[in-house]
Protein backbone atom coordinates (compact mmCIF):
# COMPACT_ATOMS: atom_id res chain seq x y z
CA UNK A 1 0.00 0.00 0.00
CA UNK A 2 1.82 3.43 -0.87
CA UNK A 3 1.47 6.84 1.31
CA UNK A 4 -1.71 8.08 -0.58
CA UNK A 5 -4.18 4.52 -0.19
CA UNK A 6 -2.95 4.18 3.74
CA UNK A 7 -3.98 7.90 4.58
CA UNK A 8 -7.05 7.01 2.58
CA UNK A 9 -8.01 3.73 4.57
CA UNK A 10 -7.57 5.90 7.88
CA UNK A 11 -4.66 4.09 8.88
CA UNK A 12 -2.22 6.66 9.81
CA UNK A 13 -3.23 6.29 13.05
CA UNK A 14 -6.33 4.90 14.33
CA UNK A 15 -7.75 7.94 16.50
CA UNK A 16 -6.62 10.27 13.43
CA UNK A 17 -8.70 11.27 10.42
CA UNK A 18 -6.85 10.99 7.13
CA UNK A 19 -6.16 14.25 5.70
CA UNK A 20 -8.44 13.99 2.34
CA UNK A 21 -6.59 13.40 -0.72
CA UNK A 22 -8.41 16.23 -2.77
CA UNK A 23 -7.92 18.91 -0.17
CA UNK A 24 -3.91 17.65 0.92
CA UNK A 25 -3.10 18.30 -2.78
CA UNK A 26 0.01 16.84 -4.65
CA UNK A 27 1.64 13.83 -3.09
CA UNK A 28 -0.48 15.44 -0.09
CA UNK A 29 1.90 18.53 0.14
CA UNK A 30 0.80 21.93 1.18
CA UNK A 31 2.98 24.18 -1.13
CA UNK A 32 2.81 27.78 -0.95
CA UNK A 33 2.36 29.08 -4.40
CA UNK A 34 0.75 32.99 -3.61
CA UNK A 35 0.94 35.27 -0.72
CA UNK A 36 -1.17 38.15 -0.99
CA UNK A 37 -0.71 40.96 1.53
CA UNK A 38 -3.30 44.00 2.11
CA UNK A 39 -2.27 46.77 4.37
CA UNK A 40 -5.57 47.80 6.23
CA UNK A 41 -6.19 50.65 9.27
CA UNK A 42 -10.14 50.14 10.37
CA UNK A 43 -10.27 52.91 13.02
CA UNK A 44 -11.99 52.09 16.50
CA UNK A 45 -15.18 52.74 16.82
CA UNK A 46 -15.86 56.98 18.27
CA UNK A 47 -17.00 56.20 21.46
CA UNK A 48 -13.85 53.99 22.45
CA UNK A 49 -11.79 56.85 22.03
CA UNK A 50 -13.39 59.54 24.10
CA UNK A 51 -10.51 59.86 26.51
CA UNK A 52 -7.74 62.36 27.49
CA UNK A 53 -4.59 59.86 25.60
CA UNK A 54 -3.64 61.46 22.20
CA UNK A 55 -1.77 58.28 21.78
CA UNK A 56 -4.71 55.93 22.14
CA UNK A 57 -6.36 57.76 18.82
CA UNK A 58 -2.97 57.35 17.08
CA UNK A 59 -2.02 52.97 17.98
CA UNK A 60 -5.75 52.69 16.56
CA UNK A 61 -5.40 53.98 13.49
CA UNK A 62 -1.83 52.61 12.99
CA UNK A 63 -1.97 49.93 9.89
CA UNK A 64 -1.57 46.51 9.73
CA UNK A 65 -1.00 43.85 7.22
CA UNK A 66 -3.73 40.90 6.36
CA UNK A 67 -2.45 37.87 4.55
CA UNK A 68 -3.57 35.04 2.51
CA UNK A 69 -1.52 32.36 2.24
CA UNK A 70 -2.51 30.26 -1.26
CA UNK A 71 -1.60 26.60 -1.65
CA UNK A 72 -1.14 23.95 -4.48
CA UNK A 73 -4.18 22.48 -2.83
CA UNK A 74 -6.48 25.64 -3.56
CA UNK A 75 -6.43 25.77 0.66
CA UNK A 76 -5.88 29.53 1.87
CA UNK A 77 -4.98 30.34 4.99
CA UNK A 78 -5.45 33.83 6.66
CA UNK A 79 -3.47 36.21 8.81
CA UNK A 80 -3.39 38.93 10.39
CA UNK A 81 -0.01 40.82 11.67
CA UNK A 82 0.25 42.84 14.70
CA UNK A 83 0.13 47.02 14.40
CA UNK A 84 2.71 47.88 11.93
CA UNK A 85 3.89 51.66 12.39
CA UNK A 86 4.88 53.36 9.03
CA UNK A 87 2.42 51.07 7.22
CA UNK A 88 3.65 50.58 3.72
CA UNK A 89 6.55 51.95 2.87
CA UNK A 90 8.11 50.84 6.76
CA UNK A 91 10.84 48.50 7.49
CA UNK A 92 8.63 46.18 9.32
CA UNK A 93 6.46 46.29 5.85
CA UNK A 94 9.63 45.24 3.44
CA UNK A 95 10.70 42.53 6.25
CA UNK A 96 7.28 41.27 5.61
CA UNK A 97 7.00 41.60 1.65
CA UNK A 98 10.61 40.09 1.62
CA UNK A 99 9.59 37.05 3.80
CA UNK A 100 6.20 35.98 1.93
CA UNK A 101 8.32 36.29 -1.43
CA UNK A 102 10.76 33.99 0.17
CA UNK A 103 8.52 31.67 1.21
CA UNK A 104 6.73 30.31 -1.97
CA UNK A 105 7.46 27.55 -2.78
CA UNK A 106 7.74 26.07 0.63
CA UNK A 107 5.30 23.33 1.68
CA UNK A 108 3.26 24.26 5.12
CA UNK A 109 3.49 20.66 6.96
CA UNK A 110 6.91 21.14 6.68
CA UNK A 111 6.85 23.59 9.45
CA UNK A 112 7.24 23.19 12.84
CA UNK A 113 4.10 25.31 14.05
CA UNK A 114 5.22 25.10 17.72
CA UNK A 115 8.70 26.70 16.84
CA UNK A 116 7.72 28.37 13.37
CA UNK A 117 10.70 29.53 11.77
CA UNK A 118 10.96 31.96 9.18
CA UNK A 119 13.33 32.89 6.32
CA UNK A 120 13.82 36.58 7.67
CA UNK A 121 12.99 38.14 10.92
CA UNK A 122 8.99 39.42 10.60
CA UNK A 123 5.99 39.13 12.27
CA UNK A 124 5.71 35.56 12.48
CA UNK A 125 2.01 35.77 14.50
CA UNK A 126 0.56 36.22 11.16
CA UNK A 127 2.48 33.48 9.36
CA UNK A 128 1.51 31.04 12.31
CA UNK A 129 -2.35 32.04 12.26
CA UNK A 130 -1.80 31.42 8.42
CA UNK A 131 -0.37 28.24 8.41
CA UNK A 132 -2.10 26.62 11.35
CA UNK A 133 -5.46 28.13 9.31
CA UNK A 134 -4.29 26.04 6.29
CA UNK A 135 -3.28 22.57 8.12
CA UNK A 136 -7.00 22.32 9.81
CA UNK A 137 -8.24 22.66 6.86
CA UNK A 138 -6.33 20.09 5.63
CA UNK A 139 -7.08 17.63 8.16
CA UNK A 140 -10.85 19.10 8.64
CA UNK A 141 -9.57 19.97 12.15
CA UNK A 142 -10.57 23.13 14.00
CA UNK A 143 -7.11 24.88 14.87
CA UNK A 144 -7.87 24.21 19.26
CA UNK A 145 -7.56 20.57 18.04
CA UNK A 146 -4.00 21.18 16.74
CA UNK A 147 -3.11 23.23 19.68
CA UNK A 148 -3.65 20.06 22.02
CA UNK A 149 -7.43 20.07 22.14
CA UNK A 150 -10.86 21.73 23.44
CA UNK A 151 -10.36 22.61 26.87
CA UNK A 152 -13.30 25.16 27.02
CA UNK A 153 -15.65 25.67 24.46
CA UNK A 154 -16.85 29.25 25.60
CA UNK A 155 -14.17 31.76 26.73
CA UNK A 156 -14.38 34.91 29.09
CA UNK A 157 -13.76 38.00 28.18
CA UNK A 158 -13.97 41.80 29.30
CA UNK A 159 -15.40 44.86 28.02
CA UNK A 160 -12.31 47.77 27.36
CA UNK A 161 -11.76 51.13 28.51
CA UNK A 162 -8.49 53.43 27.75
CA UNK A 163 -6.98 55.74 30.07
CA UNK A 164 -7.70 59.21 31.70
CA UNK A 165 -11.58 59.28 31.40
CA UNK A 166 -13.79 61.51 33.11
CA UNK A 167 -16.29 60.52 35.27
CA UNK A 168 -19.20 60.90 32.93
CA UNK A 169 -16.96 58.99 30.19
CA UNK A 170 -17.00 55.99 32.65
CA UNK A 171 -20.32 55.72 33.33
CA UNK A 172 -20.95 55.74 29.43
CA UNK A 173 -18.53 52.31 29.29
CA UNK A 174 -20.41 51.06 32.10
CA UNK A 175 -23.56 51.49 30.44
CA UNK A 176 -22.20 49.75 27.04
CA UNK A 177 -20.87 46.79 28.95
CA UNK A 178 -24.04 45.93 30.70
CA UNK A 179 -26.26 46.96 27.43
CA UNK A 180 -23.45 44.23 25.33
CA UNK A 181 -24.06 41.82 29.02
CA UNK A 182 -20.08 41.76 29.31
CA UNK A 183 -19.53 41.00 33.28
CA UNK A 184 -16.48 42.59 33.17
CA UNK A 185 -14.60 45.63 32.13
CA UNK A 186 -10.38 46.27 31.57
CA UNK A 187 -10.00 49.62 32.54
CA UNK A 188 -6.39 51.63 31.58
CA UNK A 189 -5.78 53.61 34.62
CA UNK A 190 -8.36 56.75 35.26
CA UNK A 191 -7.84 58.63 38.35
CA UNK A 192 -8.40 58.66 41.18
CA UNK A 193 -8.72 54.99 41.10
CA UNK A 194 -11.32 54.15 43.59
CA UNK A 195 -13.89 56.84 42.40
CA UNK A 196 -13.50 55.12 38.88
CA UNK A 197 -14.89 51.54 40.12
CA UNK A 198 -17.63 53.31 42.72
CA UNK A 199 -18.95 54.93 39.10
CA UNK A 200 -18.86 51.21 37.67
CA UNK A 201 -20.57 50.06 40.63
CA UNK A 202 -23.25 52.68 40.40
CA UNK A 203 -24.04 51.32 37.06
CA UNK A 204 -24.17 47.53 38.00
CA UNK A 205 -22.48 46.21 40.97
CA UNK A 206 -21.93 42.85 39.40
CA UNK A 207 -18.99 44.22 37.25
CA UNK A 208 -15.86 42.92 37.71
CA UNK A 209 -13.13 45.12 37.07
CA UNK A 210 -9.50 44.51 35.86
CA UNK A 211 -7.43 48.02 36.80
CA UNK A 212 -4.22 47.81 34.33
CA UNK A 213 -1.67 50.42 36.07
CA UNK A 214 0.83 49.44 33.23
CA UNK A 215 3.57 49.15 35.85
CA UNK A 216 3.21 52.54 37.15
CA UNK A 217 1.56 54.41 40.31
CA UNK A 218 2.27 58.00 40.95
CA UNK A 219 3.06 57.53 44.92
CA UNK A 220 1.91 54.48 47.37
CA UNK A 221 0.39 52.04 45.88
CA UNK A 222 -0.79 50.07 48.55
CA UNK A 223 -3.55 52.87 50.03
CA UNK A 224 -5.37 52.96 46.49
CA UNK A 225 -5.74 49.43 46.05
CA UNK A 226 -7.09 49.08 49.88
CA UNK A 227 -9.73 52.39 48.86
CA UNK A 228 -10.68 50.11 45.63
CA UNK A 229 -11.23 46.22 47.41
CA UNK A 230 -13.05 48.07 50.05
CA UNK A 231 -15.63 49.16 46.63
CA UNK A 232 -15.97 45.45 46.55
CA UNK A 233 -15.68 45.20 42.39
CA UNK A 234 -12.07 44.84 41.66
CA UNK A 235 -11.07 41.40 40.05
CA UNK A 236 -7.48 42.01 39.56
CA UNK A 237 -4.84 44.36 39.63
CA UNK A 238 -2.37 44.14 36.77
CA UNK A 239 1.02 45.04 36.66
CA UNK A 240 0.84 48.17 39.94
CA UNK A 241 3.99 47.96 40.64
CA UNK A 242 7.82 48.46 38.53
CA UNK A 243 7.98 46.12 36.29
CA UNK A 244 10.14 43.66 37.38
CA UNK A 245 9.92 44.29 40.90
CA UNK A 246 9.79 40.95 42.37
CA UNK A 247 9.87 41.65 46.04
CA UNK A 248 7.39 44.86 45.73
CA UNK A 249 5.02 42.42 43.95
CA UNK A 250 4.94 39.64 46.53
CA UNK A 251 5.02 42.25 49.48
CA UNK A 252 1.91 43.87 47.60
CA UNK A 253 0.31 40.55 46.86
CA UNK A 254 0.73 39.48 50.65
CA UNK A 255 -1.16 42.52 51.96
CA UNK A 256 -3.97 42.35 49.56
CA UNK A 257 -7.08 40.21 49.20
CA UNK A 258 -7.16 40.66 45.24
CA UNK A 259 -4.88 38.82 42.83
CA UNK A 260 -1.79 40.81 41.17
CA UNK A 261 -1.45 40.07 37.65
CA UNK A 262 1.67 40.48 35.83
CA UNK A 263 2.43 41.05 31.84
CA UNK A 264 4.62 43.42 31.05
CA UNK A 265 7.35 41.43 32.82
CA UNK A 266 6.84 38.48 30.97
CA UNK A 267 6.93 40.22 27.72
CA UNK A 268 10.72 41.52 28.51
CA UNK A 269 11.95 37.82 29.61
CA UNK A 270 9.12 35.51 28.73
CA UNK A 271 9.35 31.97 30.06
CA UNK A 272 12.47 33.22 32.29
CA UNK A 273 9.89 35.84 33.66
CA UNK A 274 7.43 33.77 34.29
CA UNK A 275 9.56 31.08 36.33
CA UNK A 276 10.36 33.88 38.51
CA UNK A 277 7.83 35.19 39.26
CA UNK A 278 6.53 32.22 40.29
CA UNK A 279 9.24 31.47 42.63
CA UNK A 280 9.22 34.95 44.55
CA UNK A 281 5.08 34.36 44.41
CA UNK A 282 5.01 37.67 43.06
CA UNK A 283 1.65 37.54 41.06
CA UNK A 284 -1.19 35.31 41.18
CA UNK A 285 -2.98 35.59 37.34
CA UNK A 286 -0.57 36.22 34.60
CA UNK A 287 -1.71 37.74 31.49
CA UNK A 288 0.17 36.43 28.56
CA UNK A 289 -0.21 39.03 26.17
CA UNK A 290 2.55 38.79 23.93
CA UNK A 291 4.18 35.61 21.69
CA UNK A 292 2.86 32.73 19.48
CA UNK A 293 -0.22 31.00 19.37
CA UNK A 294 1.30 27.78 20.77
CA UNK A 295 3.33 29.83 23.08
CA UNK A 296 0.52 30.92 24.57
CA UNK A 297 -0.59 27.12 24.99
CA UNK A 298 3.05 26.30 26.69
CA UNK A 299 3.19 29.06 29.14
CA UNK A 300 -0.59 28.98 29.87
CA UNK A 301 0.52 25.09 30.93
CA UNK A 302 3.38 26.19 33.01
CA UNK A 303 1.11 28.58 34.58
CA UNK A 304 -1.28 26.14 35.19
CA UNK A 305 1.53 23.55 36.94
CA UNK A 306 1.88 26.32 39.43
CA UNK A 307 -1.72 26.90 39.76
CA UNK A 308 -1.85 29.99 38.27
CA UNK A 309 -4.85 31.34 36.08
CA UNK A 310 -4.35 32.82 32.63
CA UNK A 311 -5.81 35.57 29.96
CA UNK A 312 -4.34 36.00 26.93
CA UNK A 313 -3.88 39.99 26.22
CA UNK A 314 -4.48 41.71 22.88
CA UNK A 315 -4.18 45.28 21.17
CA UNK A 316 -7.22 45.61 19.88
CA UNK A 317 -6.93 42.97 16.72
CA UNK A 318 -9.07 42.76 14.06
CA UNK A 319 -10.95 39.53 13.85
CA UNK A 320 -8.48 36.87 11.89
CA UNK A 321 -5.89 37.36 15.06
CA UNK A 322 -8.78 37.45 17.49
CA UNK A 323 -10.11 34.08 16.08
CA UNK A 324 -6.67 33.01 16.40
CA UNK A 325 -6.04 34.24 19.66
CA UNK A 326 -9.75 32.39 20.76
CA UNK A 327 -8.23 28.76 19.54
CA UNK A 328 -5.43 29.29 21.66
CA UNK A 329 -7.57 30.14 24.80
CA UNK A 330 -9.96 27.54 24.24
CA UNK A 331 -7.26 24.84 24.00
CA UNK A 332 -6.02 26.23 27.71
CA UNK A 333 -7.77 24.62 30.26
CA UNK A 334 -6.60 27.46 32.84
CA UNK A 335 -7.37 30.49 31.26
CA UNK A 336 -10.43 31.57 33.19
CA UNK A 337 -10.13 35.18 33.61
CA UNK A 338 -11.54 37.29 31.08
CA UNK A 339 -9.49 37.73 27.89
CA UNK A 340 -8.97 40.99 25.61
CA UNK A 341 -10.72 40.17 22.12
CA UNK A 342 -11.75 43.22 21.26
CA UNK A 343 -11.96 43.11 17.28
CA UNK A 344 -16.07 44.26 18.21
CA UNK A 345 -14.83 47.67 19.18
CA UNK A 346 -13.15 48.30 15.66
CA UNK A 347 -15.79 49.66 13.18
CA UNK A 348 -15.33 46.39 11.03
CA UNK A 349 -13.03 43.49 11.58
CA UNK A 350 -13.06 42.67 8.01
CA UNK A 351 -14.23 38.89 8.72
CA UNK A 352 -17.61 37.79 7.11
CA UNK A 353 -19.12 36.63 10.21
CA UNK A 354 -17.43 38.20 13.72
CA UNK A 355 -16.37 36.16 16.71
CA UNK A 356 -19.28 35.77 18.73
CA UNK A 357 -19.78 37.14 22.23
CA UNK A 358 -22.92 35.79 23.85
CA UNK A 359 -23.36 36.53 27.62
CA UNK A 360 -19.85 38.00 28.05
CA UNK A 361 -18.08 34.86 26.59
CA UNK A 362 -16.35 34.45 22.89
CA UNK A 363 -17.72 31.16 21.57
CA UNK A 364 -14.94 28.65 19.35
CA UNK A 365 -15.74 28.31 16.27
CA UNK A 366 -15.51 23.93 15.09
CA UNK A 367 -15.17 24.74 11.33
CA UNK A 368 -12.01 23.45 9.54
CA UNK A 369 -9.03 25.99 10.55
CA UNK A 370 -9.71 29.69 12.22
CA UNK A 371 -12.95 29.07 11.19
CA UNK A 372 -13.41 32.77 9.57
CA UNK A 373 -13.91 34.42 6.28
CA UNK A 374 -12.36 36.81 5.30
CA UNK A 375 -14.64 40.11 4.22
CA UNK A 376 -12.57 41.22 0.84
CA UNK A 377 -15.57 44.34 0.65
CA UNK A 378 -14.37 45.34 3.66
CA UNK A 379 -10.52 44.91 3.30
CA UNK A 380 -11.07 47.29 -0.03
CA UNK A 381 -12.94 49.96 2.21
CA UNK A 382 -10.49 50.05 5.10
CA UNK A 383 -7.04 49.22 2.46
CA UNK A 384 -3.79 51.51 2.73
CA UNK A 385 -2.88 52.62 -0.43
CA UNK A 386 0.16 54.98 0.56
Amino acid sequence: MDRREFLRSGGAAACLPAIPVPAAGRRERLAITDIELFCVAPPLRPEVLMNGDPASSENANIPKFILRVHTDSGIVGLGETHRMPGGLNSDRAVALRRTAAALRGANVLDFNLSRLRLPYETDSFAFEAAFYDIAGKAAGWPVYRLLGGLAQRKVLVNYWCGKNLRPEQLREVAERAVAGRFQGIKMKRSYPLARALEIFASVSPGLRVTVDLMGYYPGDILPAAREMEAVGNLLTLEDPVKIGDLEAGRALQQQLRTPIASHLYINAKGVRGMVESIAAQACSVFNLGAGTMAGFVAQSYLAGEAGIPVWRGSAHELGILDAALLHCCAAAPNCTYPSDLLSYQRVDDLIVEPVRIEDSYAIVSDKPGLGVELDMDAVRRYEVKS
